[in-house]
């Protein structure tokens, strides 16, 4: 298993993000799943399949109840999978946090999601999609980026462009159905939540917010070596500034990234589950538009409206979630309880590493 890394950009905030993925398929040029573009296998939930071509290379449109998926990718086993896989990740956005019984919305209009064949067909999207903000998104070695409602990515192997669609469809997602954006550390720590799936056979994949080796490790080491920030600084932090800080940029970026994994955890069953409900009350306000009513009373609605433009600082979580130096202690040791030995192999298994076992509990 080569470790890889993939940049993908969050356009909610127009910031890069840098994901460490493990690239189980083979390189390019050795690969054998590949298969003439025309030889596509069809799921349940493909309503239609219809051809379609860019930059002179044929490919197809599949359409889905909620997804228009533009390909030219000759990737049979991800052609197979990615219809299927991205309705069941929408369905895993819309309820993964608030429950099926009060689902979050859903998009008003079909989500536009392009795979292309090569890196150079992605950059001549890029260019013709985002105008004069391509440039930002035409740093990305590897991966993609969701804008406006649309996600642009190129084939770098089955496994890995799952990952990254399943992340960049969290902002895909948020773009189209929220009134309001949520704050940059929460929608990309709820987008590394979303990257765990597995698939059992030729089934449907199965969504496992725990299973994340990548951000798992990277955690461990950080927090081995000191080097995680304090909860203020995170709350402060956004990939986009990191990653122009010069020499060891990227690696700040990722543990970023790991970090808000963990704070989206910590806020879904940290303390016994203590701010799951605030952190629910977060998200349906931001879906519903409501964020500036919450703020307004206590900040008054021109500072409201700075704080949610700025969409970083420590003011939104404490409106929702209490004062962050009380909270910041919760979450460091939130963080040690996550990283010590043998939580790893929960983390492989999918599960929480601190939740005790159905047979642990007493």
């Amino acid at each position: 298993m080569n470790r890889t890394a993939i940049a993908t950009y969050s356009a909610t905030s127009i910031t890069a993000v840098v994901l460490t993925l493990a690239a189980c398929s083979q390189p390019a040029s050795k690969r054998t799943d590949r298969a003439p573009a025309t030889n596509f296998v069809a799921t349940t939930q493909v309503d239609s399949v219809e051809p379609w071509s860019f930059n002179n290379k044929d490919g197809r449109i599949f359409r889905t109840a909620n997804y228009r998926v533009f390909t030219t990718q000759p990737d049979t086993v991800l052609n197979s999978r990615l219809p299927s896989f991205l309705e069941s990740a929408l369905r895993h956005y819309r309820t993964a946090i608030t429950g099926y019984a009060a689902p979050l919305p859903e998009p008003e209009i079909k989500l536009d999601t392009y795979v292309l064949r090569t890196r150079e067909d992605w950059a001549l999207l890029t260019r013709q999609l985002t105008l004069d903000r391509a440039d930002i998104f035409l740093r990305i070695p590897r991966g993609g980026f969701a804008f406006g409602g649309k996600a642009l990515l190129f084939d770098i192997g089955a496994r890995d462009t799952l990952a990254i669609a399943a992340h960049e469809g969290w902002h895909q997602y948020t773009q189209r159905a929220f009134q309001q954006p949520l704050p940059v550390w929460l929608e990309e720590g709820l987008a590394t939540v979303m990257e765990g799936h597995r698939f059992e056979g030729r089934g449907e994949p199965q969504f496992l917010p725990w299973f994340n080796t990548q951000r798992f490790d990277l955690l461990r080491k950080a927090h081995a070596a000191g080097r995680l920030v304090s909860l203020r600084d995170l709350l402060a932090d956004s990939p986009g500034d990191l990653l122009a800080g010069g020499a060891g940029a990227g690696e700040r970026a990722l543990i970023y990234y790991a970090q808000v994994w963990a704070l989206s955890h910590f806020l879904l069953e940290g303390d016994s589950g203590a701010h799951r409900a605030a952190l629910n009350q977060l998200i349906a306000d931001a879906a519903k538009g409501t964020l500036t009513a919450r703020l307004s009373p206590t900040l008054g609605e021109f500072r409201a409206a700075q704080v949610l433009a700025q969409r970083r600082g420590p003011v939104l979580f404490e409106a929702y979630f209490g004062p962050v130096g009380a909270r910041s202690d919760q979450y460091d040791r939130f963080i040690a309880e996550l990283v010590k030995p043998g939580s790893r192999e929960r983390i492989v298994e999918g599960v929480s590493p601190v939740q005790p076992r159905p047979t642990e509990r007493r």
